[in-house]
């Protein structure tokens, strides 16, 4: 589905990524793991069209998405879950929702949030509740259901267990692991390497803007360097 091939940008003078590529293929859940300032959440900004590709070149689904806006790539079927979840803090719930809906015609809209009510019940519950009064966890799984209200080919989350309690960090990576049925292709970016290596396909390794290692997420997870980097040493 994405092809990311041998992309250069950064900020200014400052290069954050060299020659990175990576594929994501449909109904799969590929991580990118490294340290911070690796370039993990550049890259996810230059995919989607908020930071310009200096060299190199990205598709979907065979369309060129070099030089796109980021409303043509959302268009394309692509939706980013920011780091800090970023949810409208004086709209409620459904507004929210709705707003992640934007695109899609108005027949289908109440269908599609009804759809994310099935999956986060909670927000079902609490839709006509203000987003700046949920929890954390309540509003991670709203930056979520946002995204899934658009009904993405393409999923990519920043950090999406950021500052949340481990209860919560296990019910959002199952309804991440759920979504492998949905036959979406899912791009995560996460610090808590191990958990995101135990979900997912395939992983690679970002370190100063370059990717070092790819391949299996089982393959990485048992690789002697990434443990002793980004897994804590061995248990």
């Amino acid at each position: 589905m994405l092809k990311v091939d041998s992309v250069c940008a950064g900020y200014g003078h400052i290069q954050v990524l060299s020659e990175v590529s990576l594929t994501v293929m449909r109904g799969e859940i590929v991580t990118i793991v490294g340290a911070n300032g690796a370039g993990k959440s550049t890259l996810l900004r230059t995919i989607m069209g908020s930071l310009p590709t200096r060299l190199g070149a990205v598709s979907f689904l065979d369309q060129r998405l070099t030089g796109l806006p980021p409303d043509r790539v959302a268009a394309a079927g692509i939706r980013l879950v920011p780091e800090g979840r970023r949810v409208f803090a004086t709209l409620s719930v459904e507004e929210n929702l709705r707003a992640g809906a934007y695109l899609r015609p108005k027949a289908e809209v109440t269908l599609a949030l009804e759809r994310v009510y099935a999956t986060f019940p909670v927000l079902g519950e609490r839709r006509r509740q203000l987003a700046s009064t949920l929890s954390g966890g309540q509003q991670q799984m709203l930056a979520l259901g946002r995204a899934l209200a658009a009904e993405p080919r393409l999923l990519m989350l920043d950090e999406p267990s950021l500052g949340l309690a481990p209860k919560v960090v296990e019910e959002i990576f199952e309804h991440l692991t759920a979504l492998r049925g949905a036959e979406i292709g899912i791009l995560l970016v996460e610090q808590n390497a191990r958990k995101a290596l135990a979900i997912a396909d395939r992983a690679y390794v970002l370190e100063h803007g370059r990717v070092v290692l790819e391949g299996a997420a089982r393959d990485l997870y048992r690789n002697e360097s990434v443990v002793n980097a980004y897994l804590g040493g061995k248990s």
